[in-house]
């Protein structure tokens, strides 16, 4: 019987989860697992995104699509402040969690939001 993955599970549960924080700004986490691939091959499908009061996504974290001019890689951050998409370097459920929070609290603060 395989081991279990906690940090893996932990992520998992918090498929659905939604955060608000003052002010209005809201967090959305999406998180299934799915048929490892060659553009996921760690099996989940992920979503982690800050949202604006009017609802519009100023950061994320996911790997919804590839990128890439042959789209190999999905694994990617939507830099906040820019309409640009760059590859993010997945090296577990915790450390994804953890790179989402830290730029949230960075943009957070940045924004005035307590």
């Amino acid at each position: 019987m395989p081991e279990l993955d906690y940090e893996l599970e932990a992520l998992l549960d918090l498929d659905g989860f939604e955060f608000r924080f003052a002010q209005g700004y809201r967090v959305k986490l999406q998180a299934q697992r799915i048929e490892a691939t060659a553009g996921r091959p760690h099996g989940i499908k992920y979503s982690l995104t800050l949202h604006d009061p009017q609802g519009e996504r100023i950061y994320g974290l996911d790997n919804a699509h590839g990128i890439g001019r042959h789209a190999v890689r999905y694994d990617h951050r939507h830099v906040y402040g820019r309409r640009k998409v760059v590859p993010y370097v997945y090296s577990g459920p915790a450390k994804l969690l953890e790179d989402f929070y830290r730029e949230v609290e960075r943009i957070l603060l940045e924004r005035g939001v307590r």
